[in-house]
């Protein structure tokens, strides 16, 4: 099984080394592609992680492609599809409800990172943040700014 992975990886990888996401660094072990990749992105301008260095990592598994990736942050970080911690994003079960072996590590990279300027309220992870980010935005933006400066 991890033969099949590998060899999926390696096109898929060598795709994105021919065509990067624009704006994103990769970071990949190119001995074992089985191990987690590393998209390192700058926070986007105009909003509240403007400012910050942001991992994402995404965890692959030996029965890739028919099962997907998991993501997590290397920090902290104050966002409504996240935990606190980073080791989650959106909502695992969601995820793999709508991961199919035709999907590639990228699609997934880009949709969080996408999540940075259109926070998904429907999948929030950490429960005080929904209703912060709904009902006092200010103070979500105010603490969001600060954790960026300090995690990110």
């Amino acid at each position: 099984m991890a033969n099949r992975a590998i060899a999926r990886l390696t096109g898929e990888y060598s795709n994105l080394k021919s065509k990067p996401i624009p704006g994103v660094q990769l970071k990949v072990n190119e001995g074992n592609l089985l191990s987690p990749w590393e998209f390192i992105f700058d926070g986007p301008k105009g909003t509240v992680y403007e400012g910050g260095k942001f991992h994402l990592i995404a965890t692959i598994p030996t029965d890739y492609p028919f099962k997907g990736p998991t993501f997590s942050f290397s920090h902290k970080i104050y966002h409504v599809n996240a935990l606190y911690d980073g080791s989650h994003i959106c909502n695992e079960n969601t995820m793999d409800d709508k991961w199919r072996p035709v999907m590639k590590i990228v699609e997934w990279a880009n949709i969080i990172i996408n999540l940075f300027k259109e926070p998904e309220l429907t999948h929030a992870l950490e429960a005080e943040l929904l209703p912060e980010f709904n009902e006092n935005r200010k103070e979500y933006d105010r603490k969001a700014r600060e954790w960026t400066k300090l995690y990110a």
